[in-house]
C-alpha cells in the first residue's frame, strides 16, 4: 500500500505547480538554504533531475535516511495496515438478473434468477435484495430481501410477489455479502392485469324433465365471456361435486352454449337440483366463476283422461232468435239448464233467417303440459219435445279455431227424433279442434254451434266432452 500511496503522491505532483522556494519558511536542518530559495528560478542539476520533477523543497525525498526505510517499496506486501485498506475496498462484482418473459398474475410468486460474477469477492452468507417499484415510483411490497444460495457459477435463485393492483412494474435487485455488494441492476416486469373477466351466464330452462319422451328433455346453458379466457363449464351439486362436464377451451371469448340431457358422466339419469357452473381465468391469472341453478326432474308425460257434462245453460256463449222463434228455457220442468229449440211458432218464417234458432256453446278443457290433446269424443244429450209429433232435427257444428277471421266449422252433425245422448265428434287427433291450447292467458277450449230452422222443435240437457290430455307424473 505504501507503494500505491508513492504513486498517487507523484500523480498529484503532476498537475499540481510547484511552490517557489521562498514561499518555505522552516529551513533544512541538514544543509544551509540554497539558492534557489531567490526569486531566481533554480538550475537544475543533472544528478538532481528527480527532485525537480517530484517537486519537493528538501533533500529528504532524494536522501532517504536508511534507519527509516531499511529497504525499498517491497514492505507494503507485508504491512498488516495495508491489509486491512484492502479488506475494506468496494467488492468488484456484477450480477445479472432474469425474471419471468410472461408479466406474472398480480399476488402470484414468481422465480427471479441471480447470476453473480466473481462470486468470490461477495464473501460469506450472500442475500439477495428486490425492489418492486410502479409507474409512479413507489414500491407496494417495500424493499424485500431473502438468504440466497450461489452456485460454483454464482447462480442462484428467489421467489418474489408480484403486486396486486393494476400498474406496470419493475424490478430492481442486487446481491449482498460479507464482502460488500454488487451494483443493483433494473429489469421490466410488464403490466399486472387485476380485472377478473366478465362473465354473463343464463339457462333455457329452471326445470327440465330428462325421460325421453319429446318434452324438455334438455336444458341449455349459454354463457358470454367479455375477454380471452380459458374455462371450463360442468355441472355440479350444491356441495361442488362433479356430476358432469359439459365442455373447455385453452382460450376463448364471445359466446357459446352448452347442452345438458339430465345424464352424468357415467350415462345414469339424475334427478335434483343442480348448478351449471363455469369456471373462467384470463391470461393474466384473473379468474371469475359463475354458476345458476336447474331442477333436473324425474316426472315424465303422461296421458290422462278428462270427461265433463255441462248444461246447455252453463255451455252457452251466444244465441240467435229469429222473429217467428223462441229458444225456450228450460225445455222441460224436469230438465233444468235446458233449452228448446222452436222454429217459426210465432209465425211462418219459412226457412229465413226469421225461423233461425242458434246458440255458439263453449267449455274449458284442462291444461295440457305440453298443449297436445288426443280422442276427443263430444254428445249432447235430447231429442223431439214432449208431445211434439212431427219429424224434427238438429244440427250441430264443431269449430276450428282460426288465427285471424272466422272460425271453421267442422264436425257437421244432424240429429232426429229420439231421446237419448249422440255423438257431435269423435276425433282421435284433436289438436287443431282445441282454441288456445298453448296460451298462458286463456284456457283451452271447444266451441261449437246448436240450431235449426224451418218449423223443427228440439230439446237439448246436457253435453259431454271427453279427451286425453298430457301431464307430469
Amino acid at each position: 500500500m505504501r507503494i500505491r500511496a508513492l504513486v498517487a503522491a507523484a500523480a498529484v505532483a503532476l498537475i499540481v505547480p510547484a511552490v517557489p522556494a521562498f514561499a518555505t519558511e522552516t529551513p533544512s536542518t541538514t544543509t544551509e538554504p540554497s539558492e534557489t530559495a531567490t526569486t531566481e528560478p533554480a538550475q537544475p542539476e543533472a544528478e538532481t533531475g528527480t527532485e525537480a520533477e517530484t517537486g519537493t523543497e528538501t533533500g529528504t525525498v532524494t536522501e532517504p535516511d536508511p534507519a527509516a526505510e531499511p529497504e525499498t517499496g517491497t514492505e507494503s506486501e507485508t504491512d498488516p495496515g495495508a491489509e486491512a485498506e484492502e479488506s475494506t475496498a468496494a467488492v468488484v462484482t456484477t450480477v445479472v438478473i432474469t425474471v419471468p418473459a410472461t408479466t406474472p398474475a398480480g399476488g402470484a410468486t414468481f422465480p427471479v434468477t441471480y447470476d453473480v460474477e466473481n462470486v468470490e469477492a461477495l464473501g460469506a452468507n450472500p442475500t439477495a435484495n428486490w425492489t418492486i417499484t410502479g409507474s409512479n415510483g413507489t414500491s407496494p411490497n417495500g424493499p424485500q430481501s431473502a438468504p440466497i444460495t450461489l452456485d460454483a457459477d454464482g447462480v442462484g435463485t428467489v421467489q418474489a410477489t408480484m403486486p396486486t393492483a393494476t400498474d406496470t412494474y419493475r424490478i430492481t435487485a442486487f446481491v449482498e455479502g460479507e464482502g460488500g455488494a454488487t451494483d443493483p441492476v433494473t429489469a421490466d416486469l410488464g403490466a399486472v392485469d387485476a380485472t377478473k373477466p366478465v362473465v354473463t351466464l343464463s339457462r333455457s330452462l329452471t326445470t327440465f324433465y330428462p325421460y325421453k319422451d319429446g318434452y324438455r328433455d334438455t336444458v341449455t346453458a349459454k354463457f358470454t365471456v367479455n375477454e380471452t379466457v380459458g374455462f371450463t363449464a360442468k355441472v355440479v351439486t350444491s356441495g361442488g361435486t362433479l356430476v358432469r362436464t359439459l365442455g373447455s377451451s385453452s382460450s376463448f371469448s364471445g359466446t357459446t352454449s352448452y347442452v345438458w340431457n339430465g345424464y352424468n358422466n357415467a350415462g345414469t339419469r339424475v334427478s335434483g337440483t343442480y348448478y351449471i357452473r363455469v369456471e373462467t381465468k384470463d391470461k393474466a391469472g384473473n379468474a371469475t366463476n359463475a354458476q345458476i341453478s336447474v331442477a333436473a326432474s324425474a316426472k315424465k308425460l303422461t296421458w290422462k283422461t278428462y270427461s265433463k257434462k255441462v248444461t246447455a245453460k252453463d255451455a252457452l256463449n251466444y244465441k240467435y232468435v229469429g222473429s217467428c222463434s223462441t229458444l225456450k228455457a228450460p225445455a222441460r220442468s224436469d230438465w233444468a239448464g235446458s233449452r228448446g229449440f222452436r222454429s217459426n211458432v210465432k209465425c211462418n218464417g219459412g226457412d229465413s233467417a226469421k225461423s233461425r234458432v242458434l246458440t255458439d256453446s263453449v267449455t274449458c278443457l284442462p291444461r295440457s303440459v305440453d298443449g297436445n290433446y288426443r280422442n276427443l269424443t263430444m254428445k249432447h244429450y235430447g231429442g223431439r219435445p214432449k208431445g211434439y209429433t212431427k219429424n224434427v232435427y238438429l244440427v250441430t257444428h264443431v269449430y276450428k279455431p282460426q288465427t285471424s277471421g272466422a272460425w271453421t266449422l267442422a264436425q257437421r252433425h244432424q240429429f232426429g227424433n229420439s231421446v237419448k245422448w249422440k255423438t257431435m265428434a269423435s276425433v282421435s287427433s284433436p289438436n287443431a279442434l282445441v282454441a288456445d291450447r298453448k296460451s298462458t292467458q286463456y284456457c283451452p277450449s271447444l266451441w261449437w254451434a246448436t240450431g235449426l230452422q224451418s218449423g223443427s222443435r228440439y230439446d237439448v240437457w246436457k253435453y259431454s266432452v271427453g279427451i286425453q290430455y298430457r301431464v307430469l307424473a
